[in-house]
């Protein structure tokens, strides 16, 4: 009996042993596993794995960055839970890299407890910020749930005013507030549909990514808006400047044939040009693509004046002559040739127009405009991709020449297959007329059109084997082919022009003054035009990465609901008590 009371004492004092041996393994795994980010990304789009490229900005972060997120409450459909979680868990995964740089909150905008003055406030500083709201009903067995919510976030930091800047007498530090919408203003999808809030997901790290960026990069790239050959205005694209101010610092101006003049200049603009270049700027300009330079060219290919048609009734169409003005050469020997005609489309923005109602009263209309072609991008490059509707006027096609097999060649912008093209060869007159005879869709019969191009490779100088002592000081420095670099073509330079007004307001760019309706493309697709040609590659592919959506069909939840509730409820049940029968005879066998 003593032997034994010792031996169950002994073995007492052991158990216990083990025990807090490990009690005391696990709490300190667990404590310095709690210093240690491990985090295995098993999903096959690498879904919750940051970019490289995100990585190393919030590493390098330099601010704090205080994040207000609108996406809280019970109001939440499905969907937008999903949305919540995904954003939680990008924002935790931005806090390992940035650490205490990034902080976040949850709010709820239409809460409960705050009075309704509060919430008109609190909505009005949204608004302020840009920010819109969705209306959601989901609809739950046989009851409708509505709400309104905000799937939003602000974005709060502070900005070191040095003296002298803004006209501010001393150095001082500025709040400022950046509002970021989550869900993609998509034309092919219902904003609150599960495509589009899906697709808006993948876009959570570019959408925040974005703006991190913009406020913590040390220096921004300079880009400019070439000037002396009668382009665009400033007033007439301070739209487009002031969105692209955001990521590059913009300068306008003549080039007058100063060799070297663009050299520290990222990307040039010529938007519109309507007048001669002389053979010293076209030089300056071919160089400078020589030694890397990027250009986004707006031109057109025919001039109209829509106004004209307003005041007169009716304008002409006239070729723009760019053999005149001096880059149709340079633009056939880098790859392309921007035609002179005039493309109608049966999918075309609106105008308003005064008419007659069955009863005889005068009233305004909306006519179709055949002349104003809108594009729906097709998704197939980094730089059309998830973009909105593109407003244009008066476009012409454009064609890929040539047989430079170090030029690769990709449409980014074309009509859709309800096109018809009108060369003008003489001035064609054009007036309102036409809009009582709209013609059959089967009038739109030659496909889809290119007028957007993007050039990239190595391009051949448009001044080889041409006496080039004149245009530069050193001629060693001429160079005959170019090293790897981008062009974008758009046959339309108004596709970046903003309305302004006989007052010198002016509208956002895509404004239709006509139908009173805002393209929002025209912006996306300037903005992914210059992004790309800046080399912010890396940037734009975290706004194109894609996940697959797996969605649960609706009809069969509902036909087989019963039936999975109860596996759900009972299998469970059934495998215990299963396992305890097995258990109770396999006892009784061994122990028999």
């Amino acid at each position: 009996k003593i032997k034994n009371i010792v031996k169950k004492k002994i073995l007492k004092r052991k158990n216990i042993l083990s025990l807090l041996a490990a009690t005391i393994i696990i709490i300190v795994v667990n404590y310095i596993f709690s210093y240690l980010n491990l985090r295995i990304d098993l999903t096959a789009e690498k879904k919750y794995t940051l970019s490289d490229y995100t990585k190393n900005i919030l590493t390098n972060m330099n601010q704090q960055i205080f994040i207000t997120v609108y996406l809280e409450g019970d109001e939440l459909s499905i969907p937008f839970i999903k949305m919540q979680n995904s954003v939680k868990e990008l924002l935790d995964e931005f806090k390992i890299h940035a650490k205490q740089n990034i902080v976040y909150q949850f709010v709820n905008p239409s809460d409960e407890d705050k009075t309704d003055d509060e919430k008109k406030l609190q909505y009005q500083r949204l608004y302020n910020l840009g920010i819109v709201p969705v209306e959601t009903n989901e609809i739950k067995e046989t009851q409708s749930k509505k709400a309104t919510i905000f799937p939003s976030a602000i974005l709060t930091y502070t900005e070191f005013i040095e003296k002298g800047n803004y006209n501010n007498t001393k150095d001082t530090l500025v709040t400022r507030e950046i509002g970021v919408n989550f869900l993609n203003n998509d034309p092919n999808y219902l904003a609150t549909s599960q495509e589009n809030i899906n697709n808006s997901i993948q876009a959570l790290e570019y959408k925040f990514i974005n703006e991190i960026n913009k406020i913590s990069r040390p220096s921004k790239p300079k880009i400019a808006f070439i000037e002396g050959h009668n382009e665009l205005s400033e007033l007439e694209v301070i739209e487009i400047s002031t969105t692209l101010s955001e990521y590059y610092n913009i300068r306008r101006g003549p080039i007058q044939g100063n060799y070297g003049i663009l050299d520290n200049f990222e990307a040039i603009i010529i938007a519109k040009p309507t007048t001669t270049f002389s053979d010293a700027d076209k030089f300056v300009i071919d160089q400078y693509i020589m030694n890397g330079g990027k250009v986004l060219w707006l031109v057109d290919g025919v001039q109209v004046d829509m106004d004209s048609i307003y005041f007169y009734k009716h304008t002409f169409a006239m070729p723009s002559h760019l053999e005149q003005i001096k880059i149709l050469d340079m633009l056939f020997k880098y790859g392309v040739r921007v035609n002179t005609d005039i493309i109608q489309n049966d999918e075309c923005s609106l105008i308003l127009l005064k008419g007659t109602s069955g009863t005889g009263e005068d009233r305004d209309y909306y006519y179709k405009w055949v002349y104003f072609p809108v594009l729906l991008t097709k998704n197939d490059h980094i730089i059309n991709k998830y973009i909105n509707v593109v407003k244009t006027e008066f476009i012409s096609s454009i064609d890929t020449v040539g047989e430079n097999t170090d030029i690769k060649k990709t449409v980014i912008l074309s009509t859709s297959q309800f096109s018809k093209k009108l060369n003008i060869t003489v001035p064609l007159e054009i007036n309102f007329e036409e809009i009582n005879n709209v013609p059959d869709k089967i009038f739109f019969n030659s496909g889809s059109m290119p007028v957007g191009v993007l050039l990239e490779g190595i391009f051949t100088s448009c001044f080889k084997n041409q006496t080039i002592s004149k245009y530069m000081p050193d001629t060693k420095l001429f160079k005959e082919k170019s090293i790897e670099t981008k062009q974008i073509v758009i046959a339309d330079g108004d596709i970046a022009k903003n309305v302004v007004k006989s007052t010198g307001e002016t509208m956002p760019l895509g404004f239709d003054k006509y139908s009173l309706y805002t393209f929002g493309g025209n912006t996306e697709i300037i903005l992914n035009a210059l992004n790309y040609l800046c080399n912010d590659a890396e940037l734009m592919q975290l706004r194109s990465r894609e996940f697959k959506l797996r969605l649960l069909d609706k009809d069969k939840i509902t036909d087989y609901k019963i039936l999975w509730q109860i596996i759900n409820v009972l299998l469970p049940i059934i495998i215990i008590i299963l396992f305890g029968i097995v258990n109770i005879f396999l006892k009784e066998h061994k122990y028999k």
